[in-house]
């Protein structure tokens, strides 16, 4: 512990006044251009370097230091007029040792006089560089500590009370410019990690979009599939029919041949897209139920913040682990609670539930449920098939490509979804996937 009445170490304070001491308008002048340097700069250690350079001539300073305040102790940031093995040796100083450890301490500025003729232990940082005297002083913001601003020359043993309160002064543009480029980091840091997310926001609104259109043209595709392979079929035996007629000539029979093999062959391609539609690349694994529905609550919420009411989820514990396809029923719950999101946001009292529950010890049931203005009890039978609406309560227009997709991806699952009453108002909307291997029976 330094002592704070050694005759070494004073205040800078008023002292007793001399023509040496007159304020100098020279000092006035370095200062604003200090400052004016300060204002603009971005990092602390090369603008004190440029101060240092402007004014050591015209104070007759030799060395100067800066130490950052880390909580613990001090770490060197910037000097100028030491070697680099006193450098390395003082690139850390404890609170307390030293003058600029006592400055930190004490939080008061110091001056440390005639040091060469001191043998004090607490100099001997200084006399190592060849001090004569040395000015200190905390750089305190708001009475929290960032750091420390030392000076020091050779050949003189004192600072006049001019020369302290110039440094004094210039100790306190550093504060504030210190300060400020701190602010300023964590500004930006923010605003880089709000870029972050919006740009992350954008990523997984994208890759929303690309699923759903993937999904879209599955959906459809499948659709398409399954309505062209009917009449076509149905074409095929009417050339069959054609063909074996006894009022067919040889000539008639070779076309209706010709045209049944075609039929026949365009009823192959649409079995092949059927086929590969249905298959969709489905990755079934043993998963949380639980995290899937977080999951799609985060992608509903991130792709629109406003949208979603309250939510509460309850999976039941023995429906808490079943066989699915992550990716697809993620996709199957944003659809549906979008939906009910839109249903219910112009209610004062919008809420919507998730729930799961093993019904059946070969699937699991999961239900979202809103309470919105519900869905009239003649659609529902029709709500899956597309173009005929987006579902959930207010079943508004649209090309209802969203449940058309769900129907899709949970028929694909072997699953069933559907819409069915629900208790004091409101649409519920309910799909089945199998339960877990290890838990099915």
């Amino acid at each position: 512990m330094l002592n704070r009445r050694s005759a070494l170490f004073r205040s800078s304070g008023p002292a007793t006044d001399t023509a040496e001491d007159a304020p100098s308008y020279r000092f006035l002048e370095l200062l604003a251009v200090s400052a004016s340097d300060l204002l603009q700069a971005e990092d602390l250690a090369p603008a004190l370097d440029r101060i240092f350079g402007l004014i050591r001539n015209e104070v007759e300073l030799d060395v100067f230091f800066h130490y950052v305040f880390d909580g613990n102790g001090l770490d060197l940031n910037a000097w100028a007029g030491i070697t680099p093995e006193q450098v390395t040796d003082w690139s850390h100083v404890p609170i307390g040792i030293a003058i600029c450890g006592g400055v930190a301490e004490s939080l008061t500025p110091m001056i440390a006089r005639d040091i060469q003729q001191s043998d004090d232990p607490r100099l001997a940082y200084a006399r190592d560089m060849g001090l004569d005297a040395c000015f200190c002083t905390p750089l305190l913001h708001k009475n929290m500590l960032l750091g420390t601003l030392a000076f020091g020359r050779r050949g003189r043993a004192t600072f006049t009370d001019a020369e302290v309160q110039f440094l004094q002064t210039l100790a306190s543009y550093v504060t504030l410019a210190k300060h400020r480029i701190r602010v300023d980091r964590e500004l930006r840091a923010r605003l880089q990690e709000r870029d972050r997310m919006l740009a992350e926001r954008v990523t997984i609104e994208r890759q929303m979009l690309e699923l759903t259109r993937a999904s879209a043209l599955g959906s459809i595709a499948a659709t398409v599939a399954h309505e062209l392979n009917q009449p076509l079929s149905a074409a095929a035996n009417y050339m069959a029919a054609l063909r074996l007629s006894p009022a067919s000539d040889d000539h008639t029979r070779d076309l209706t041949g010709a045209a049944e093999q075609q039929l026949q062959r365009a009823g192959e391609i649409i079995r092949r897209i059927r086929r590969m539609v249905r298959q969709n690349d489905l990755v079934l694994e043993d998963r949380s139920v639980t995290a899937s529905i977080e999951e799609a609550l985060n992608l509903v919420r991130a792709a629109a913040p406003r949208l979603l009411p309250p939510v509460t989820i309850h999976v039941a514990g023995a429906a808490n682990c079943a066989r699915f396809d992550n990716v697809q029923i993620v996709q199957v719950l944003a659809n549906l609670l979008r939906n009910a999101g839109e249903a219910c946001q112009r209610h004062a009292d919008a809420a919507i539930r998730v729930t799961a529950e093993r019904q059946d010890p070969h699937e699991v049931t999961i239900r979202v449920i809103d309470n919105g203005p519900g869905v009239p009890l003649a659609q529902r039978d029709q709500l899956f098939q597309p173009g005929l609406g987006n579902g959930g309560s207010d079943s508004g227009g649209g090309l209802g490509l969203g449940l058309a997709i769900s129907h899709h991806l949970i028929e694909g699952h072997g699953g069933r979804i559907w819409a069915e009453e629900t208790p004091g108002g409101g649409a519920t909307f309910a799909f089945t996937i199998p339960s877990a291997l290890e838990t099915g029976s």
